[in-house]
């Protein structure tokens, strides 16, 4: 990542934390990531992407770059745009919203909670279509209001309710936090519109369960509602990020009643009104999202999933062909076995007996990942023993014409993989298996360096196995400008494994510049503690690295200064201690090799 001489040549890694002295310390905010966060850039250029995986604040699934472009990612599969379809009456201007299962809609009822119900009774109802049984397996959601059950997680509140479809692909009702009711009935995928509906009520003690207009199943059940933690309605989706449905759903219904069978809006060529107890109604009869929503003042507007996410970030993401539960997997099984480090599994869980497809994407508006010329692209892999098929991608940017990818190639006694690059659009450049093999089921850093016009060359654990011409070049990306991790950018060529450590450079680094020492990350981590008169800076020390801590009064600034305090290195730890002066500072590590 640095140059090694002279000394005033280095392009140091740095992490930065913002100090507000005479009050709480203060977390640097960026992108849409809070909490604490840990930002690091470099001075010179060279790393413009480097993904730790260490930070995820307040346990949701987004994560930014740790080099201070605020770059913006999710754990889960990317979200697709909803479609437009003929509904159900086949009446001119009726129109349906349409699920590939890797999109959804969402509504904000933070303000008016018009939907925050928390005393039955309760009806849920909706038409809809679907010719995809291969999707069950997994939950997957129709109308879902908060957010699911689940183990105790810190700033996680669960509850709410749901209509959906079990993994058994029979019709479900589900009070979050409180119990699935389980209908036993079937969700016909037969490609024909069909209306679902569940009431729960008290006097009954139970749910009612209709399918075009008939009741099919009682099941009993006893309780009230759990308030949730997150007040927003999810449709072909629950918690805006799990559970995506694969079909079209239209005339979504919530009711404040426990509606009968003839109170229903299962009549296909006729919409029944809406009531003064419809709490919110959705047609869906415009050409394009926003969907305005009827009913209760004020009944919301539903928007695609993928522009709620930018603002408000799922606790769990999944979605695509073969989804997780809950999506990729955050695992304290790293390269450096360190306290506090994670990486991300991605496949780890089951979907129909084999590995499901786990995805995370970084939108890059900005274009820091957009290579063009020189370039280094560098991870830790550990590839699971029940990988499928004979490639998977590690990640991938841009399109099929523009960008560059990373991919494995297995052995065909499944005994190893060999890495490849793809420069997209103008040629694929395998590795030699005989030179370059990445062993299953152990860590191992891998990186291929680019020389624009000459030459591509690979490394495994920090030692360069082969190097060969390349004249190729690549090709910016010039639309999607999106990096993508676990898979290609449509989901195919899923990987089954653990990826930690990402980075990319828009240099060609040498030996002694890769991020290979599993126990000494290139880029350090700095946290801060902090008493009554005193703050803490530390970060784990690096053996043939030079660190100096340096601060700023502003951000950005240009007029960094060396702190004057010494260093203490204490097993392993490097840390410097200084007053509370009573203003706002920043403090940085400049690491040069």
């Amino acid at each position: 990542m640095k140059p090694t001489t002279p000394k005033t040549e280095l392009s140091p890694s740095i992490h930065l934390r913002k100090i507000a002295f005479g009050r709480s310390i203060e977390a640097i905010h960026f992108g849409f990531a809070l909490g604490l966060a840990f930002l690091s850039a470099p001075v010179f250029g060279g790393v413009v992407g480097l993904f730790k995986f260490d930070n995820f604040p307040t346990n949701r699934v987004g994560f930014t770059d740790d080099v201070g472009h605020g770059l913006r990612g999710l754990l889960g599969f990317p979200f697709s745009q909803p479609g437009s379809v003929p509904g159900p009456s086949g009446l001119a201007g009726d129109l349906a919203v349409s699920f590939d299962g890797k999109s959804g809609l969402a509504v904000d009822d933070s303000a008016a909670e018009v939907l925050n119900i928390l005393t039955p009774p309760l009806t849920l109802e909706c038409w809809a279509r679907s010719t995809n049984s291969a999707q069950v397996g997994v939950h997957r959601a129709l109308i879902s209001y908060g957010i699911p059950g689940g183990p105790p997680v810190e700033g996680v509140v669960r509850g709410g309710y749901k209509l959906g479809i079990d993994p058994g692909g029979n019709i479900l009702f589900t009070l979050f936090a409180v119990a699935d009711v389980f209908s036993g009935i079937a969700f016909p995928f037969d490609g024909q519109w069909h209306h679902v509906a569940a009431s729960y009520s008290f006097p009954d003690d139970g749910v009612h369960f209709y399918l075009d207009g008939v009741q099919v199943a009682f099941v009993p059940q006893l309780g009230g509602i759990t308030p949730p933690g997150n007040r927003h309605l999810d449709i072909g989706a629950q918690a805006s990020g799990t559970a995506r449905f694969d079909g079209e759903i239209d005339r979504v219904r919530i009711s404040t009643i426990a509606l009968e069978a003839d109170q229903l809006d299962s009549v296909v060529n006729t919409v029944a009104p809406v009531e003064a107890y419809t709490a919110v109604f959705f047609n869906f009869d415009e050409a394009t999202t926003p969907y305005r929503g009827q009913g209760r003042s004020p009944a919301g507007v539903a928007i695609p999933t993928s522009e709620w996410v930018m603002s408000y970030t799922p606790h769990e993401s999944s979605g695509g062909p073969r989804p997780s539960p809950s999506g990729p997997s955050k695992l304290s099984e790293t390269p450096s076995g360190a306290a506090g480090d994670l990486a991300v599994g991605f496949g780890v869980a089951r979907f129909g007996g084999t590995p499901a497809t786990d995805m995370a994407a970084v939108w890059d508006p900005k274009g820091a990942l957009n290579l063009n010329r020189d370039w280094t692209l560098e991870a830790w892999v550990r590839i699971r023993p029940d990988f499928e098929g004979d490639r998977d991608v590690l990640f991938y940017y841009g399109d099929p014409e523009h960008g560059y990818s990373v991919s494995l190639n297995y052995a065909a006694d499944r005994s190893g993989a060999s890495p490849q690059v793809t420069t997209l659009g103008i040629a694929e450049v395998p590795s030699d298996p005989a030179l370059t093999t990445v062993g299953i089921d152990a860590w191992h850093h891998l990186a291929v360096v680019h020389r624009n016009g000459q030459s591509i060359t690979w490394f495994m654990n920090g030692v360069e196995t082969e190097s060969n011409p390349y004249t190729g070049a690549t090709r910016s990306a010039e639309t999607n400008k999106v990096f993508y991790i676990g898979a290609q950018w449509d989901g195919s060529l899923p990987f089954t494994g653990l990826i930690d450590r990402i980075r990319i450079s828009d240099s060609a680094l040498s030996v002694t510049q890769l991020d290979s020492d599993r126990s000494n990350p290139i880029d350090p981590r700095l946290t801060i503690a902090r008493s009554q008169s005193d703050v803490t800076l530390s970060w784990r020390d690096h053996p043939t690295a030079f660190d100096t801590l340096e601060f700023s009064d502003t951000l950005p600034g240009s007029n960094w200064q060396a702190e004057p305090t010494p260093i203490a290195i204490v097993d392993g730890q490097k840390t410097v201690t200084v007053p509370i002066t009573g203003s706002a500072r920043y403090y940085r590590v400049n690491r040069g090799f």
